[in-house]
């Protein structure tokens, strides 16, 4: 239920933030990447923290509610004062932290898999992946329709801030007050940030976070090119972003059967060549009319980096679940890291387009890389 409801939230936001940003507010590009990164990279930090400190503690419900609270305040802020000071504050602190209840979901539901034999990690992982992404595919083409009828693109985040409440009302009802009552980790802080930085974790979870950038990078571009190159509408970027997620969802669920017969490595190195290809080719097609053509092949290598990828992460640090979560963010947000910096670096030298091209070779040369570290193994390893 929380995840179907996070789904309309983060997806009334996501594919409008950098044409609310730099349209709407004023920013330009490299304050624009600036307050991305600086979020991002605070995301990562909050994550990690939030991680350990759910294992430690064993507070699962707790905690989560916090962050919830957090992005409650957020919405409404934003939808009240929709102002540049607002967004700064939103972006780069609020929704940080209030986006760690995402990972936490997982973490939650690895942590229900191991608790019941009978559930398939890589299959219950992939479902509550692909209820977040349902739920998201609905939402960008409902306010595509509202948008075309006139309503403000700001009324987003009053979108965020409701759903927030639903969430926030469904888990003090609904969530169980013992979950996670098997005992802390019985790590300290330290050693557990050990754990998650040891080497062998860092360089996978780098490749992960490079592979990932494309789809950060996507969500700073997609209304950018839309509006800018392509000659498409505000509308224009709901339809596409949904037409995407709904493609995704299938793919998702599909991924876990595909699991049972090859590797992850093989299967993310796949979906990240399908992406670059979606995503450079996004960058040189004359017209909207022809980025429709790409949805199918977007939304097929997205369902796949976007799931995939969470099951081989959580394997890094098998039986520590915040641990796991933080991982999953740390990618998440250290791929929206490196996005912004792509986006920083290069925007004003080479144009959106050109930013798209190089995201894209960057992802599928990481994929490469972390294809030939697990050996170029094309099966799953046997139990």
């Amino acid at each position: 239920m929380c995840i179907l409801l996070m789904g309309p939230a983060v997806a009334s936001v996501a594919p409008f933030q950098s044409v609310i940003a730099i349209e709407r507010l004023g920013f330009g590009n490299a304050v624009y990447a600036f307050v991305v990164t600086a979020g991002a990279l605070f995301s990562v930090l909050a994550s990690v923290a939030i991680g350990i400190v759910v294992d430690q503690t064993q507070r699962y419900r707790g905690i989560l509610l916090a962050c919830i609270c957090v992005g409650i305040v957020a919405g409404f802020l934003m939808a009240l004062w929709p102002t540049a000071a607002a967004f700064v504050v939103v972006h780069m602190v609020l929704f940080p932290i209030a986006a760690t209840t995402f990972t936490q979901y997982f973490a939650l539901a690895a942590v229900a898999a191991d608790r019941n034999p009978e559930i398939d990690k890589d299959v219950g992982l992939s479902l509550v992946r692909a209820g977040f992404a349902g739920t998201f595919a609905l939402t960008p083409p409902l306010w595509a329709m509202a948008l075309a009828q006139g309503v403000d693109l700001l009324a987003v985040y009053w979108m965020l801030a409701i759903a927030n409440v639903l969430v926030l009302i469904v888990v003090y009802v609904m969530w169980p007050k013992d979950m996670g009552d098997s005992g802390g980790s019985g790590l300290t802080f330290r050693e557990a940030v050990a754990e998650v930085i040891a080497p062998t974790v860092l360089v996978r979870l780098g490749l992960i976070t490079a592979v990932t950038s494309a789809n950060g990078l996507y969500n700073i571009l997609l209304g950018l090119l839309v509006v800018t190159r392509l000659g498409g509408q505000e509308s224009d970027i709901g339809w596409f972003s949904g037409g995407v997620a709904m493609v995704e969802l299938p793919v998702m669920l599909g991924g876990a059967l595909l699991l049972r017969r090859f590797s992850r490595v093989a299967i993310i190195l796949v979906g990240a060549a399908i992406y670059a290809v979606s995503f450079a080719a996004l960058a040189v097609v004359p017209s909207m009319a022809a980025a429709w053509w790409l949805i199918l092949p977007f939304g097929i290598g997205a369902g796949i980096i976007l799931s995939v990828p969470v099951g081989y992460i959580q394997q890094l640090v098998e039986h520590r679940p915040g641990a796991g979560s933080s991982l999953i963010s740390m990618s998440h947000f250290g791929g929206t890291l490196v996005a912004s910096g792509l986006f920083a670096g290069f925007a004003e030298i080479i144009g959106y387009g050109g930013v798209a091209v190089v995201g894209a070779a960057l992802s599928l040369g990481a994929a490469v890389l972390l294809f030939a570290l697990e050996g170029g193994r094309l099966r799953p390893r046997v139990r």
